[in-house]
């Protein structure tokens, strides 16, 4: 008898013991779990949201395509602000805000600044690089590592809007937190609707 009291108090205290150290969570609490659940692409996105490039030329003809045969506008003038919307290695995928449509230039045309645009200034997701989920459960996190915290977790076939990339990691909006968020470039794939 006194064995099983003995037991079942040694078993009660270490229940006590886990729930006061979280669970074996490290300290966590449980509101600091990682949110998931449908995501919605929004219509649009706010063009405060994208980087925010600069035409370092005089001017520079827009193309259609990512390539110099293909047909072009323009000319955009120097120091005309843009927004960056994705890149290749040679092209820039942006959107003039001034136009309302979006176009390549060749990426030594255009520079990075820190100028912000309007908050009612919005870019149509159409326009817009999407980001298409691989792999069964994916993690969003706070910076471009795998060191940051976890702010999201991703499902396989969900689509994010690419803001930004940067080593190999894509920067996303993520609308159930309206906030951004970065995605590792392998577990992603990138599409445009335009």
């Amino acid at each position: 008898m006194r064995l099983k009291i003995r037991s079942s108090l040694a078993l009660l205290m270490v229940a006590l013991m886990a729930l006061s150290c979280g669970g074996g969570r490290q300290g966590k609490s449980w509101g600091d779990r990682p949110k998931s659940g449908p995501v919605v692409l929004p219509d649009s996105i706010s063009a405060s949201l994208l980087p925010t490039l600069a035409v370092g030329l005089e001017s520079c003809y827009v193309f259609l395509q990512p390539d110099g045969d293909s047909p072009f506008f323009g000319p955009l003038n120097g120091g005309e602000l843009v927004k960056r919307v994705d890149g290749t290695r040679l092209w820039t995928l942006i959107w003039i805000p001034r136009l309302r449509i979006s176009g390549w230039v060749r990426k030594n045309q255009v520079y990075r600044v820190s100028s912000k645009t309007p908050e009612e200034d919005a870019v149509p997701t159409e326009y817009l690089t999407v980001l298409n989920i691989l792999k069964t459960r994916v993690n969003i996190r706070k910076g471009p590592s795998t060191r940051t915290k976890i702010i999201f977790k991703a499902k396989q076939r969900q689509a994010f809007v690419m803001l930004d990339e940067k080593r190999g990691w894509y920067q996303v909006w993520v609308p159930p937190l309206k906030q951004k968020g970065w995605v590792a470039g392998n577990i992603a794939v990138k599409q445009r609707k335009k």
